[in-house]
């Protein structure tokens, strides 16, 4: 007898996805460890029942995910979700902005949180949140 069941808490590392031609939403989601660094990606699928509350996550939210291990058609490990929360806000909470102009913009802006790859190739590789910021303040002497 075996017991197939997941169970996680993590963060949005991308946007969700909606794959039109196979009808599934999907995210990645990082864990920590002990140690308190992100080491593990899942990548989570969700049933239809939880689609609307996937595609409304933001990158860096927290999410507690409950569901099964199972194989993708390329034979990849995924996490079939029968339910997921969200935990907390998105960090920043910044609305979503038209993206116009150049990328040297000189309009003080708001640039959105992301995550970053730091140490690439190295013992300490991993992935950092980078917050919120606001850039084009640039004063001219």
């Amino acid at each position: 007898m075996s017991v197939n069941a997941v169970c996680l808490i993590g963060l949005v590392a991308f946007r969700p996805t909606w794959d039109e031609e196979s009808s599934v939403a999907s995210v990645l989601v990082v864990t920590a460890g002990g140690d308190g660094v992100f080491r593990e990606r899942h990548r989570v699928v969700v049933a239809r029942s939880v689609t609307d509350v996937l595609l409304a996550l933001g990158v860096g939210q927290q999410i507690f995910v409950t569901g099964t291990v199972q194989r993708d058609h390329r034979k990849r490990v995924i996490v079939v979700a029968r339910e997921l929360w969200p935990i907390g806000d998105v960090p920043g909470g910044t609305g979503p902005s038209a993206s116009v102009g150049t990328h040297a913009s000189p309009r003080e802006h708001q640039r959105a949180g992301h995550w970053r790859r730091v140490s690439i190739g190295s013992p300490r590789e991993r992935l950092v949140w980078v917050r919120t910021t606001t850039v084009g303040r640039y004063r001219r002497g």
